[in-house]
């Protein structure tokens, strides 16, 4: 459900609707497979470049409208079996209203996590 490794943020995984538009570039739907209150992995079809800056849209349940920011991507990992790539992407102008609801929902599932564990 989440995960943590090197991050500063805990990441729910997820498979909300993305678009996304890299700067001069047309606009591609997509789906997110983690989001965190720092960052987002998604899935493309294309091989982004490290450090480019794209903008994306998130659908995130909750909300009544769509998360739309600027990210700098981080990392990509060609997905060889199934084609296209992952790309980690951190969030850079994400306000903090949006970033604290992202936080809360993460603390809610994982809380929701832990009480069905007991």
């Amino acid at each position: 459900m989440f995960t943590r490794n090197r991050r500063k943020s805990f990441r729910l995984s997820t498979h909300h609707l993305i678009r996304y538009k890299v700067v001069k570039g047309k606009s591609v739907v997509s789906f997110a497979r983690n989001v965190s209150a720092g960052g987002v992995l998604f899935y493309s079809k294309e091989n982004i470049p490290i450090k480019s800056i794209v903008e994306v849209v998130i659908n995130f349940p909750g909300l009544p409208e769509p998360i739309k920011t600027n990210s700098k991507v981080l990392r990509v990992k060609q997905l060889k079996k199934v084609g296209g790539y992952e790309i980690g992407a951190q969030f850079i102008d994400l306000d903090k209203k949006t970033k604290d609801f992202i936080k809360k929902k993460i603390d809610n599932t994982t809380k929701g996590i832990s009480e069905k564990k007991k």
